[in-house]
């Protein structure tokens, strides 16, 4: 099982940033979260705190802007409990502006072992255009920062950025890929309602095309082969045997608990019982949702829930096929019989049993996935 955590407070929004994430500066406001989310915490391990846990990640939001105190509190209400002998990563996001020495070394003390640090870009041009808070210069000093501390460093960027060129991201992934062991480069996705999409709508920012952003894609692949990264999932690189072992758990189907405001959960198992089906749900979004309704409830399956679905099979086979097939390897070719027509075949790979998708059809796996589920 994997346990996330979320923190969802950062210094500002990013303007094309559509996670829930809140600009908070309101200490009473963090401390009551923080109450109910080691509360939430203590109330699932009288369902699940017998489960092997294989995982733990803390995302926002930005982490690494609280306190340590905060990050060692929740660390504390984990280990005390939740068994976690057997994990085998325990990851944490930070952003370069909000990263300290003494930070680094808190979280080594409590157990995390990697850390997802928010580059997006090296183009000072690019940072300034979304509201990030860092500069190129201040993302390569932290990197090698956390290199003294963890060995396990993960960069995210962003292609199809509004100054995004060939030429930018040659540099930009030539001067990352020596520094990380893993690299999460996501194609930029205007969403509704954010800053970005309603300044690009407005004519005020040009990105680039689909086509362009496509060969981005294609460049940072060539360019992180030739620095020994493998694409083990259509955003994600990795050298050997530092590919996510998180979000690997999510893309192979096993089962996670979410902890925090709008965080997801999925189980098959209930106090050590098995369920004869497959249980999604999730918690409110809103801050002041997600604190009332924890505080006010008597035990963890009282909790207020924004979403609880349960999983038919067919639901559980599209979405095991959807999800296998943005990784390297792939799915059970069983689960694709009868569903790829012939003219799709030249999409795919297989392999011992294994269906996946070629580095071409990971490109179209929007429009290869829409035609067989």
């Amino acid at each position: 099982m994997e346990i996330y955590i979320h923190l969802p407070f950062c210094k500002s929004k990013c303007q094309y940033c559509d996670f829930n994430s809140y600009a908070c500066k309101d200490d009473a406001l963090i401390y009551t979260y923080f109450a109910a989310l080691i509360r939430e915490i203590r109330f699932a391990a009288t369902s699940y705190g017998q489960s092997k846990i294989d995982t733990v990640y803390i995302g926002g939001g930005t982490p690494s802007m609280l306190d340590a105190g905060k990050i060692k509190s929740v660390c504390k209400a984990l280990k005390e409990s939740f068994d976690l002998s057997a994990v085998k990563e325990f990851s944490i996001e930070a952003n370069p502006e909000s990263i300290t020495e003494d930070k680094l070394a808190s979280y080594s003390e409590v157990g995390v072992d990697r850390i997802s640090i928010g580059v997006q870009s090296l183009d000072d041009r690019n940072l300034k255009s979304v509201g990030r808070l860092h500069d190129s210069a201040t993302a390569l000093e932290k990197i090698k920062l956390a290199g003294k501390y963890f060995d396990n460093v993960s960069a995210d960027v962003i292609i199809g950025l509004p100054y995004d060129s060939a030429e930018g991201i040659s540099r930009e992934i030539g001067a990352l890929a020596p520094l990380v062991k893993h690299m999460s480069v996501y194609q930029l996705t205007l969403e509704e309602g954010t800053p970005l999409k309603k300044r690009v709508d407005e004519g005020k920012v040009w990105l680039p095309s689909d086509d362009e952003v496509a060969d981005y894609q294609l460049l940072v692949t060539k360019i992180l082969g030739e620095h020994g990264f493998e694409r083990y999932e259509i955003s994600n690189y990795a050298r050997q045997g530092y590919a996510s072992r998180h979000n690997m758990g999510y893309w192979m189907g096993e089962e996670y608990l979410g902890f925090g405001a709008g965080a997801h959960s999925m189980v098959r198992s209930d106090g050590g019982k098995r369920l004869s089906a497959q249980v999604r749900f999730a918690n409110p979004r809103d801050l002041n949702a997600y604190i009332g309704g924890v505080n006010c409830a008597p035990a963890y399956d009282k909790i207020p829930r924004a979403e609880m679905s349960v999983q038919n099979e067919r639901e559980i086979i599209s979405e095991r096929i959807m999800l296998g097939l943005r990784t390297s390897k792939g799915v059970d070719e069983k689960l694709l019989e009868g569903r790829v027509p012939p003219e799709l075949e030249q999409f795919f790979e297989r392999k011992a049993g294994r269906a996946s998708l070629t580095p071409r059809g990971m490109e179209v796996m929007n429009g290869i996935l829409l035609r067989i589920l």
